[in-house]
């Protein structure tokens, strides 16, 4: 009997000292109007520290096949003003296949770059919802997350998800992007509220049916940062699968930012020391 006392008194102590981790369904408290507005602001100014560069695999998963598709790129990732930059080079995992070139830059004013057929950097917006290769479903849109600093939003709740708290808000795209991505009339978005990483996104469209499913399906501490290990992208209406796993990543860098510009996809990347990378395991 004493002890069952003392347990209540113990659950008792903690809902009272620390009222904002648990609500009466489980989940954690919702934010309040101000509270909400400043953790997604947080969310958008957050930063690895340093630059870093990743080498990643790509399977495609068809939902009535068993014949996967393999592709294989590099990512080379930094920062400015305006947000994340990230220069790509992506290919068929085979002999002799090309790779396709991008330069994506986020934030609040977005744009997607790539090569044309003379091997010139051209301004290519509309080419966001294609895929990065044929025969995948990832695409700009997908690395660009231009929803992530929409303007117009609601937040939804905080909940538990997949074991961590996680903030779930709902983004309206902006009149422009209406027009070059109509199946999309909202985007769910959930981040995890201690790390600011994106961990879930959800296409809506307009009838309110997920068009597309991004999560985060593993972190690894790597170079005493946690960074992605895999994620995984589904078609909604098909059923077919992409997921990105990271081979190997170097952490910690410093790019010049003549790399990231548009004109820098026609000359080489930044070369990394293979010393600098880890390997996921």
């Amino acid at each position: 009997m004493i002890k069952k006392i003392l347990l209540k008194i113990f659950i008792f102590a903690v809902l009272f000292c620390f009222p904002s981790l648990v609500s009466v369904a489980g989940d954690y408290v919702s934010l309040s109007p101000g509270e909400a507005k400043h953790v997604l602001q947080e969310f958008r100014k957050y930063r690895m520290p340093g630059d870093f560069c990743m080498n990643f695999d790509i399977v495609h998963q068809p939902r009535r096949s068993d014949e996967e598709t393999l592709f294989a790129g590099t990512l080379w990732g930094t920062w400015d003003g305006n947000g994340p930059i990230i220069r790509m080079e992506i290919s068929r995992k085979e002999p002799g296949a090309p790779a396709k070139k991008f330069l994506i830059r986020s934030g609040e004013k977005p744009e997607l770059w790539t090569l044309d057929e003379n091997g010139k950097a051209i301004r290519v917006e509309a080419s966001v919802k294609d895929p990065l290769v044929d025969g995948l479903i990832f695409t700009p849109f997908d690395l660009q997350n231009p929803f992530i600093y929409w303007a117009d939003y609601t937040y939804e709740q905080t909940k538990r998800y997949k074991g961590r708290p996680v903030h779930f808000f709902m983004m309206k795209p902006t009149a422009d992007f209406k027009t070059l991505y109509p199946d999309c009339a909202a985007v769910r978005i959930g981040f995890d509220r201690v790390y600011n990483a994106l961990v879930s996104a959800e296409v809506i469209d307009a009838a309110g049916k997920r068009v597309k499913t991004f999560s985060l399906a593993k972190v690894q501490k790597v170079q005493e940062q946690y960074t992605i290990r895999e994620l995984e992208l589904r078609d909604d209406r098909s059923r077919d699968k992409d997921r990105l796993t990271v081979r190997s990543a170097a952490l910690g860098l410093s790019f010049p930012q003549k790399y990231f510009s548009p004109s820098a996809l026609e000359t080489p990347p930044p070369v990394v020391p293979a010393s600098r990378f880890s390997a996921l395991k």
